[in-house]
């Protein structure tokens, strides 16, 4: 290598005037950067709020079921006693019979 590659002002170097083949190689491949970046960026970008709507509809459609088994849980209390009425109405004795075998299992149970 010679001094001259290395004296500003050579087209090598692109001298203090101006950008030079190196210079514009450079910049070349900053913009090619630049733009792989920002694609990439807004791909991440598409990527997240895809996956930020999915988990929205997901604890959407979870709320909807929680309502919808937290009316049925409300209104599971007054059903049973609506089936209970009828079924001791319609059997009194084996109503009467079932609570005294309860009631003589509990007996046994509290006595040991």
């Amino acid at each position: 290598m010679d001094d001259s590659t290395l004296m500003p002002g050579n087209g090598a170097s692109g001298g203090l005037g101006g950008m030079g083949l190196a210079g514009a190689d450079s910049r070349g491949k900053i913009d090619g950067a630049a733009d792989s970046t920002h694609e990439a960026v807004g791909h991440l970008s598409s990527t997240v709020h895809k996956t930020v709507d999915k988990l929205a509809d997901g604890a959407a459609r979870a709320m909807d079921k929680l309502s919808s088994q937290h009316q049925w849980i409300k209104e599971a209390p007054p059903r049973a006693l609506a089936s209970s009425k009828s079924w001791i109405q319609d059997k009194p004795l084996e109503t009467v019979g079932i609570a005294l075998a309860v009631g003589y299992a509990v007996g046994r149970l509290l006595r040991h």
